[in-house]
């Protein structure tokens, strides 16, 4: 089933999907700080090596992956001048 488009979706709709994503943004805040956690550990612990690049790695992915619908969903929320 395809999702509608941000711009076709009512205001109620989106500020209901805004409200929803609340949940995920702390879901994947922690998993990217426990991403950094294990790197810093590993730096610490043994330096530089591909233990300490893989999280560093997934965690960029992942802030760049999490953060792409929230944005979409923000400036269409400022678009339309809704909070």
């Amino acid at each position: 089933m395809d999702e509608k488009n941000l711009n076709e979706l009512t205001n109620e709709e989106l500020l209901a999907k805004k409200k929803k994503s609340m949940p995920n943004k702390i879901l994947n805040a922690s998993i990217i700080g426990f991403c950094l956690g294990i790197a810093a550990y590993s730096v610490i612990k043994g330096g530089l090596s591909w233990p300490t690049i893989f999280p560093l790695v997934l965690a960029f992915v992942a802030y760049k992956y999490f953060g792409k619908n929230e944005k979409a969903v923000d400036e269409e929320l400022k678009a339309r001048n809704l909070r």
